[in-house]
């Protein structure tokens, strides 16, 4: 993609330049330094109008989806994910109500209230959870029964289950679990509960999951269509013919590059977004490895159990086959005997007979 495109803005400095203004500034220099060359060479090409930048990164995504300062545009990518308009009334703040797991690859966590009540948690998870299910399930929880009781104490004895609002949780996973993958061309998977006989029961969770991951792959040289397919691209995409692509589409989404580009022009503090994005990524990593060996060291004892559990069993058949061979030696040893005495019995007899036979 040209730099001098007629939709993009041209980027400020070239890299060299970008270097000089990190040297006016020691301390961005430093970290500038630190960073490994791929870190380095990815800041410098957004730096340098090369390419755009992961705005499923933390860091960036927390600054174009702030509930506080841009509320209407996370209000369009909710309205895009759920397929139907929603209105935030209020940010709810969610420290001090986070899982004890919630520290392990979460790196955005918003939670509102929307028009109809319904509490929405929106987060973002650069490697998902094998078990996002159950894990989804307990947050709801969480945050159903803190509902509850702030609406008991609200209303008293006037409180009804009638009162209590849905809880919807989103989950947009920059790599998604493995049976995610057995649907190669789905990227969004919506549940909610349903019954077998087809009974209606107004149940208060339902979840959504994004596999950004399964969308990058699925959008390979397929234009953007619709506005979920823009918004989930806003987010996967560096490549700036993809981005031209977008802003032609969908005009809208040039106000957010606009403000993403203008930060190339302040390199200095750039470098510290990008330093946070990748330190967080490279404990991501560090937690998903050691998660990954623990989940591999359980599964190698369990199998080392299941073998020990069959050695055993294979050792006391084994056992009780011996016991019987030596039951049948013993039976067998009886007989030769009995046998032996038998025949000696015969010679005794035989030996009498011939005797009696000469005497007479």
């Amino acid at each position: 993609m040209p730099e001098n495109s007629s939709i993009l803005p041209k980027a400020p400095f070239d890299a060299p330049e970008v270097v000089q203004r990190l040297l006016e500034f020691p301390e961005a220099y430093s970290v500038f330094s630190s960073l490994p060359p791929d870190n380095r060479k990815e800041f410098l090409d957004f730096c340098c109008g090369h390419t755009g930048v992961y705005l499923c990164y933390d860091t960036f995504f927390k600054k174009i989806f702030d509930p506080f300062v841009h509320p209407k545009r996370l209000e369009k990518f909710i309205s895009a994910l759920l397929g139907q308009p929603v209105t935030i009334i209020e940010i709810i703040p969610n420290e001090g109500f986070r899982l004890s797991d919630r520290g392990s690859f979460v790196v955005v966590d918003i939670v509102v209230r929307l028009s109809d009540s319904s509490i929405l948690n929106i987060e973002m998870q650069k490697n998902g959870y094998d078990f996002s299910g159950k894990r989804f399930d307990c947050y709801s929880a969480d945050l159903i029964m803190r509902e509850y009781n702030r609406l008991r104490e609200l209303h008293g004895k006037k409180f009804t289950y009638q009162k209590m609002p849905p809880v919807l949780s989103i989950a947009l996973m920059e790599s998604s679990p493995g049976n995610f993958h057995k649907f190669p061309s789905v990227y969004v998977h919506r549940l909610s509960m349903k019954s077998d006989t087809g009974i209606r029961l107004e149940n208060l969770t339902k979840q959504v999951y994004v596999a950004l991951d399964i969308f990058h792959a699925f959008m390979q040289n397929k234009p953007i269509e619709t506005p979920l397919e823009a918004w989930l691209m806003l987010l996967t995409t560096r490549d700036l013919g993809r981005i031209e692509e977008l802003i032609c589409k969908f005009p809208d989404f040039s106000d957010i590059y606009l403000e993403i580009f203008e930060l190339r022009t302040r390199p200095e503090e750039l470098i510290h977004m990008y330093s946070n994005v990748f330190l967080e990524a490279d404990r991501n990593t560090e937690r998903f490895m050691v998660d990954e060996l623990k989940k591999e060291v359980e599964q190698k004892t369990a199998l080392l159990s299941e073998k020990d559990a069959a050695i055993s069993e294979k050792d006391a058949l084994l056992s009780k086959k011996d016991a019987t061979i030596f039951e049948k030696d013993v039976a067998i040893s009886e007989k030769d005997t009995l046998l032996s005495k038998k025949d000696a019995l015969i010679a005794e007899l035989q030996k009498k007979l011939a005797e009696a036979n000469q005497s007479s």
